[in-house]
């Protein structure tokens, strides 16, 4: 009897040329070269890579096969323990990560959110403060820098308790130079490619080890600290020194510190790109930004919420927010490792290779969303939340490597919002190029420049309208 032959694989379309041949596309505009893809082959595409094959699926079919269905094939891709970001749940696969990963979790558990909020809202009433003068004279800000300079003091006080990160000027120091003055731009040229992966410029590097030097200090004096202390606290710190596996051991204080990192610095500039664009969106819809202006009246009163309780009221704001991580995703891709041959859609997926999922094209799919570009918050009420496929909004990612903070990110933006627009009327500056670029964020690549102005009186209104939208 005959052994059948094994099956030949069937490769998607796309380009199977040397990855030479199109290396420069996609340094310069890998979203583009995605986008390109799918108009031209459909929601499976071929690359190769100069990291090997690559494939493109663009489908949340492919997605529930990638990161639930079939998951154990598709670990994160192997990312070495940064010098930086260390061995936290960022970086790490395996046994490693789930242990970490479980006692991560339970510090953004729902009822430890509840009691976060009056935090957010009292680290963001001192960025109003600050703002009042630029609101008298008209001064333009620029958003994107505003939120990043916000968004750390409101995760070092739910990490830290508040005070703790305001008071460390060092720790302030090296997050700002860690978490934004270190982005590069998905279009720089070949040769600056080149020289980054030799290791220059030094004087960058040299930055780079000093700042990194500065928050092991800060975040090892906290824990030296806490540990001493006679109680661990009621913050993030206090529960990751409380948190034990199922052995019963806890981290260590290096373990501790790769996960404070991971949440401060990882965390902080994806939240301040939503935010940014959160506020592009309201901006940019005045109906939109009404409606949630009646919103904020009726469900708070016109005053910052004081509990969790109370954001939780704020349906229609909410649906703003996710539907902007919609269109404006700052994760625009997430990506995988195959271990094993799979087929996906009729087409071999080669061990060994990487898989894109690219969160941007999922939130557009058209047999997915009608009308995918056009602004919707109604999307995300909960009656049309039911009746979406699960795996079309991945703002967070899917399965079990989902964002732990994903939770947290929604609280911090809506007690942002609720805080702030009650006080603001912001208004873009005409003429201001809003270009987004997909790098390490989807962000945009000049910021965002707005002018402050008081807010508009807002009638109290039990049942603010919440009919559809157009943009």
């Amino acid at each position: 009897m005959t052994t059948p032959s094994p099956k030949k694989p069937v490769l998607p379309p796309g380009h199977h040329g040397h990855w030479l041949l199109g290396l420069n596309e996609h340094v310069k505009d890998p979203l583009g070269a995605l986008v390109r893809a799918q108009r031209k082959h459909g929601d499976i595409a071929y690359f190769n890579t100069q990291q090997g094959p690559l494939y493109m699926l663009a489908h949340p079919d492919h997605a529930q096969r990638v990161l639930v269905d079939n998951a154990r094939n598709y670990p994160a891709p192997d990312k070495r323990p940064s010098r930086l970001l260390g061995n936290g749940i960022f970086q790490s696969n395996g046994a490693f990560w789930l242990r970490q990963r479980r006692m991560v979790q339970p510090a953004f558990h729902r009822s430890r959110l509840v009691r976060m909020v009056e935090d957010l809202v009292l680290g963001t009433e001192a960025l109003a403060e600050r703002w009042e003068p630029s609101a008298r004279s008209g001064e333009p800000l620029e958003l994107l820098e505003q939120m990043r300079l916000l968004v750390p003091t409101l995760l070092g006080a739910s990490l830290f308790s508040r005070g703790v990160y305001e008071r460390d000027a060092g720790l302030q120091a090296s997050v700002a130079f860690l978490s934004h003055k270190s982005h590069g731009s998905a279009r720089d040229s070949l040769w600056k490619l080149a020289l980054r992966r030799l290791g220059y410029p030094r004087s960058r590097r040299q930055q780079f080890d000093a700042a990194t030097d500065a928050l092991n200090a800060s975040l090892y004096g906290l824990i030296a600290a806490r540990r001493q202390a006679p109680s661990a606290g009621d913050d993030i710190l206090g529960m990751l020194l409380e948190a034990r596996d199922t052995q019963g051991e806890g981290m260590t204080d290096t373990e501790v510190r790769d996960e404070l990192v991971s949440l401060l610095v990882g965390g902080h500039e994806a939240t301040s790109v939503a935010l940014t664009w959160t506020w592009y969106t309201l901006l940019s819809h005045p109906d939109v930004e009404q409606r949630v202006r009646e919103e904020l009246a009726s469900v708070l009163g016109g005053r910052p919420p004081s509990s969790g309780e109370a954001l939780q009221g704020l349906h229609y704001t909410r649906a703003v927010v996710e539907e902007t991580l919609r269109l404006y995703p700052p994760a625009w891709q997430v990506m995988r490792r195959a271990q094993e041959d799979d087929e996906i859609a009729g087409f071999t997926v080669r061990a060994g290779s990487l898989v894109i999922l690219p969160t941007w094209l999922l939130h557009r799919h058209a047999s997915f969303w009608k009308d995918p570009e056009r602004f919707q918050p109604e999307r995300f009420l909960p009656e049309q939340k039911e009746q979406r496929h699960r795996h079309a909004w991945l703002p967070f990612g899917g399965g079990q490597r989902m964002c732990v903070g994903n939770g947290y990110t929604l609280t911090l933006i809506l007690a942002v919002l609720a805080t702030l627009l009650p006080r603001f009327q912001v208004r873009l500056v005409p003429g201001h190029p809003v270009t987004p670029v997909a790098s390490n964020t989807y962000r945009p690549r000049f910021g965002l420049k707005a002018t402050l102005h008081p807010a508009p009186a807002v009638a109290r209104n039990d049942s603010p309208n919440l009919k559809a939208v157009s943009s």
